[in-house]
């Protein structure tokens, strides 16, 4: 390919039809490159496969954790807390209005 681009070089300027077809081919080429990468990039993907003993494989559907139960706790309390408090301000000015 490099020594196509040189022969170009050398000779006379493209018309606007060789320019459009010697991009096209270098847009084929690179992308027969970028699919043929990756299947390549693929199947190493497959054939490396080894879970580790350290990680944790973490299951998007059991995301409640000790951490995430305490948080939780905390939001319904103090969900409940600004509740009562938004009554006692009610009755409080219902009773002195």
């Amino acid at each position: 390919m490099a020594t196509d681009h040189n022969d170009h070089q050398d000779s006379k300027p493209l018309t606007r039809e060789q320019y459009r077809k010697q991009q096209q081919q270098q847009e084929l080429d690179f992308k027969q490159r970028d699919k043929r990468r990756v299947e390549v990039e693929r199947q190493y993907a497959r054939t490396h496969q080894q879970p580790d003993d350290n990680e944790t494989m973490v299951d998007p559907n059991n995301f409640k954790t000790e951490r995430w139960r305490r948080t939780n706790r905390r939001l319904n309390w103090t969900i409940g807390v600004l509740i009562g408090l938004m009554l006692i301000t009610y009755l409080v000015l219902f009773f002195i209005n």
